[in-house]
């Protein structure tokens, strides 16, 4: 008398085969949704066109807002390059006119900063600049991180 261990030849249900089909497509659906939830978009910056001037006398850089995308004020930074030297100025730095919290086409901003009359210079957190020198200045938007506006500028007495 033989015995035989496996004694069925057959192959596995095809209820069993559904079911791992279903298991591998399930499992190949998270992976993608995982991947497609984790990669985030850039947020494009708003597109705005200023005009600006400096004055040291009245101690401040005036933005007039020509068109495009309203700026919220607590979204915006400055950032001054003289030389090699850079330094950045927070929100609350600006003063927006007329509304204090938005500006829009036909609106002005203005960037303070400490004048000096007598020595000629302007101070902007630690960077000194001169009567009559140029200097850059760039306005972010602090939410996309990407420059709205830049020109170069010359300080006037």
């Amino acid at each position: 008398m033989k015995i035989r261990l496996f004694s069925d030849e057959n192959g596995v249900s095809p209820v069993i085969g559904v079911m791992l089909m279903i298991v591998v497509t399930v499992i190949l659906a998270a992976a993608v949704s995982s991947f497609a939830s984790t990669t985030s978009t850039q947020e494009a910056a708003p597109q705005a066109t200023f005009t600006a001037d400096v004055s040291l006398a009245e101690g401040n850089i005036t933005l007039v807002h020509l068109g495009g995308d309203t700026l919220l004020r607590n979204s915006v930074r400055a950032e001054i390059t003289y030389g090699t030297m850079s330094t950045s100025l927070g929100s609350d730095a600006f003063r927006f006119e007329p509304m204090s919290s938005y500006l829009r086409p036909g609106d002005t901003a203005y960037v303070e900063f400490v004048g000096n009359s007598t020595t000629g210079s302007a101070l902007f957190n630690d960077i000194v600049v001169n009567r009559n020198t140029p200097f850059r200045f760039t306005l972010i938007d602090t939410i996309s991180g990407q420059t709205v506006y830049s020109t170069n500028l010359i300080m006037n007495p």
